[in-house]
């Protein structure tokens, strides 16, 4: 269902081979993937790259170099390891997303370059991050925390900000040819088994004033076997088609392609930043069942598989400068528009190929308009005061469908439109001391209007002593998946609760920031968190029925749920070692039944992450490893008969490890292993209850030990 994947990976090596053989010019250039420090920035929530703001929040940074060490191609690769970040596959539908402190993919929202982004849910949220590529990436922050005055709904446990690389230090032409090769577990052929990824990308610095970039990228993962035959098995017994259900694969396949471009130019004082980019996934889902037709007296075997084809173009402005003197303005504008179109084909096993398409629907569509400004430095020249003001606009219209026979005409288009004012304050009664209220006001032409607060502030004990403290509405609407969803058809009843309403509630979050120098070369950099999110009116899943009697699987607002907890994140630098180690210790509390409070107690939960990186400078070579242990994690819940029970899902280690070397100025390799461990499946349990007994089931989590090749090739023109 996808473009001929021996002919693109031919066609792309012989480029490879023919445009590193005619670079002459051997003139040196600083290596781009070099990052600058992070500045202390001075507009609140953005930077001239639209970063989060350190000054306001605690601010983790994934740099290039990071990227590179681990051959990260997209979001999921460099997550995984990252401490109170839970990155949750999916082997059905190839979606992988991302909780933080135990909340899901929901109440975290995900920027590029501060503009949300769209997904099949909504925008922002829950994103599946395995569709993020990075190669024109500068850097990931990650920032903890309620965020709902800068960020909206929804930024509820963090933001993960994706930052665009801009130009590069000097004047000319960089491209850069990357060819990645990668086992899923010990499974690997060429074209056929394995991750195949391959890119390329262009930059030209005009002058001081002006750059442009373009790239393509595509990332071909042919899934995980795992015992599975593939989708050419056919199991046949004394002549006829014997189901023994080992057709297909354990992690569907899927093929990937990014094309990418975007220019960076100022005119006078003013920035101005566009990014176009076009995103396309082929997603095959086999069945296990084989029908074993005859045709003419001749077994012909059959099978009903799934095709989901994902188009999505997104195409952002960023425009920023000084308004009047030392007031900034800075203004966002994008357009972005998602389709899925959803297949049932029936495939010709001993002609491998399709024989005939039986559905052929489009089951998303998500179009959103967006818009973001707001200037700071209000009151000039004023070191007790000062303001941000703003304003955010969405629109989205679209819906997230599979529907067939009877039941096709229910579906319908809906629209929901977001007006949101924001406003941020500034107040330093001293100097160590520093006061940041913020309000924002939200009107939803699907909900009542909502006040969404927040009340930070720092003080700095010392230069290396600071504390920062924030407190603020954790306030989630529905989404567009959880509001209008429509899977229905003879066997499925699966709706959205278009009469759901917002969570809301507290988040408190508490950092304690040290840096100690050891020895004379040594730092050590600690952060202590505390951490408290109250969530009311909770949005879960729920089995009831509709009017006609059937059971519906749909979303309902439940009593509340809790977080509580406490993290220490270490770092220390000696010499040419980088060593991080850290640990979070998370208590979870759902209260599905307000009356039943008093019976419920925390669930706990201790995670641990260790990293270790060391350079060889005569080589210019860096080892790395990263080390993270997920703890047991445990949750409540609703039988189909009312009882609550407690699920609990095994703990798993995951250990990555690699070696990358600039073997030249023109030439880097990257050579490493994922999930060392081997980690496949883990265990998911849950307790007996009033009409039920326990039950073990097996989640996959990982497609076992896999071991990568990248090189990656520059020319400086």
């Amino acid at each position: 269902m996808s473009l001929n994947k021996n002919n693109f990976y031919f066609y792309f090596l012989l480029f490879f081979t023919v445009l590193s053989q005619a670079q002459e010019k051997e003139e040196v250039k600083k290596d781009s993937s070099k990052v600058e420090a992070l500045d202390e920035v001075v507009v609140k929530g953005e930077s001239n790259v639209m970063s989060v703001s350190k000054k306001l929040f605690t601010v983790g940074t994934i740099k290039r170099r990071d990227i590179e060490n681990v051959a990260g191609n997209n979001l999921a690769d460099v997550l995984f390891n990252k401490l109170n970040i839970t990155v949750t596959p999916d082997a059905s539908n190839g979606r992988s997303t991302v909780s933080l402190f135990g909340l899901d993919g929901q109440y975290v929202k995900i920027l590029i370059d501060g503009i949300p982004v769209t997904s099949d849910n909504g925008v922002g949220n829950n994103i599946d991050i395995t569709q993020i590529n990075l190669d024109d990436v500068e850097r990931v922050e990650i920032v903890e925390g309620s965020m709902g005055v800068l960020y909206g709904d929804n930024a509820v446990a963090g933001v993960i900000n994706i930052i665009t690389k801009r130009g590069l230090k000097s004047d000319g032409w960089e491209i850069q040819l990357s060819l990645q090769e990668e086992t899923v577990g010990n499974e690997f052929e060429l074209f056929n088994q394995g991750r195949h990824i391959q890119s390329i990308r262009a930059t030209n610095q005009v002058n001081e004033k002006l750059s442009y970039a373009f790239g393509i990228s595509r990332n071909n993962f042919a899934g995980f076997y795992n015992d599975f035959r593939g989708p050419d098995y056919v199991n046949i017994q004394n002549g006829i088609v014997s189901n023994d259900t080992l057709r297909g694969t354990e992690w569907n396949p899927k093929d990937q392609i990014t094309v990418s471009a975007n220019t960076d130019f100022n005119l006078g004082i003013h920035n101005v930043f566009y990014k176009l980019q076009y995103f396309n996934e082929d997603l095959d889902i086999y069945n296990r069942m084989v029908n074993g037709r005859f045709v003419n007296g001749m077994l012909n075997p059959t099978a009903l598989d799934q095709n989901y084809n994902t188009n999505r173009w997104v195409s952002n402005l960023n425009v920023s400068g000084p308004l009047n003197g030392e007031t900034l303005y800075n203004f966002s504008f994008s357009y972005q528009n998602q389709k899925r179109q959803y297949q049932e084909y029936i495939y010709n096993i001993f002609e491998q190929q399709t024989e005939s398409v039986e559905v052929d629907n489009l089951s998303q569509s998500s179009e959103v308009w967006y818009s973001k400004a707001f200037v700071n430095k209000i009151i000039p020249k004023s070191n007790f005061f000062d303001l941000q003001l703003g304003y955010e606009f969405t629109n989205q219209t679209g819906f997230d469908a599979i529907a067939t026979g009877d039941y096709s005409s229910d579906v319908v288009e809906n629209t929901i439109t977001n007006y949101e004012l924001f406003s941020i304050v500034e107040l330093q009664p001293f100097k160590r001391l520093s006061l940041n209220p913020g309000a924002r006001f939200t009107y939803s032409t699907q909900f009542d209007s909502n006040l969404i607060w927040s009340l930070s502030s720092t003080y700095d004990f010392t230069e290396n002593l600071k504390l920062k403290a924030v407190v603020g509405s954790a306030f989630r609407a529905p989404n567009f998946e959880e509001l209008f969803f429509y899977f229905v058809d003879a066997n499925h009843n699966v709706r959205g609760n278009p009469d759901l309403q917002p969570e809301d509630g507290i988040s408190v979050f508490v950092n304690l920031k040290d840096r100690y120098k050891i020895a004379k070369e040594g730092v050590l950099t600690s952060n202590f968190t505390f951490f408290h999110i109250n969530l009311n009116d909770a949005i879960s899943s729920i089995i009831s029925e509709d009017e006609d009697g059937r059971i519906l699987f749909t979303q309902d607002n439940i009593a509340y749920s809790k977080r509580f907890g406490f993290t220490l994140d270490n770092n220390f630098f000696y010499k040419n070692w980088n060593i991080g180690f850290g640990g979070t210790y998370l208590g979870t509390k759902n209260v599905i039944d307000a009356s039943e409070e008093n019976n419920i107690d925390y669930l706990w939960g201790l995670n641990l992450q260790s990293s270790l990186a060391y350079k060889i400078d005569k080589w210019n070579t860096t080892v790395s490893a990263q080390l993270k242990y997920t703890g047991r994690t445990q949750g409540l819940f609703n039988d189909a008969d009312g009882e609550q029970f407690v699920g609990e899902t095994e703990a798993f280690t995951w250990l990555n490890a690699s070696i990358n070397s600039k073997i030249s100025d023109k030439l880097a390799v990257t050579l490493g292993a994922r999930n060392l461990l081997d980690v496949v499946n883990i265990n998911t349990a849950s307790s007996a209850g009033a009409h039920s007994s326990s039950t073990t089931t097996s989640q996959l989590i990982g497609n076992g030990r896999s071991y990568f090749l990248k090189l990656l090739y520059n020319i400086n023109i």
